[in-house]
């Protein structure tokens, strides 16, 4: 299993964080726990990019100035994007709402 970055052209999909803004960019990074019978699960880890949630990172500036990638901007948004995956990190799972989750499930509430 490999992880990588995505760019997503067209009509980005709404984030999740904030339900509002727009997703720029998605990197998959390959993740792996141990389940409670103590085996390993594989999976993949997701770091979003957003509009909103993200406005600070340059990335998203860039962005915003130019609408989308250009290929005379090809040495700027490559430095870009290697700072940007040095900062991502996968989010960590909140264990008390994934056991809620779980529960909710099932009860047959979901």
């Amino acid at each position: 299993m490999s992880g990588g970055a995505e760019a997503l052209p067209g009509a980005a999909p709404a984030c999740p964080r904030c339900r509002t803004g727009e997703i720029l960019a998605v990197l998959r990074l390959p993740r792996t726990w141990t389940n409670a019978s103590g085996r390993p699960v594989r999976g993949l880890a997701e770091v979003l990019l957003c509009a909103r949630c993200d406005a600070g990172d340059p990335l998203v500036t860039y962005f915003a100035v130019h609408g989308t990638a250009r290929p005379e901007h090809a040495a700027l948004l490559s430095r870009l994007l290697r700072e940007w995956l040095s900062r991502a990190h996968p989010p960590t799972p909140d264990e008390d709402a994934l056991r809620a989750e779980a529960d909710a499930w099932r009860r047959g509430d979901l």
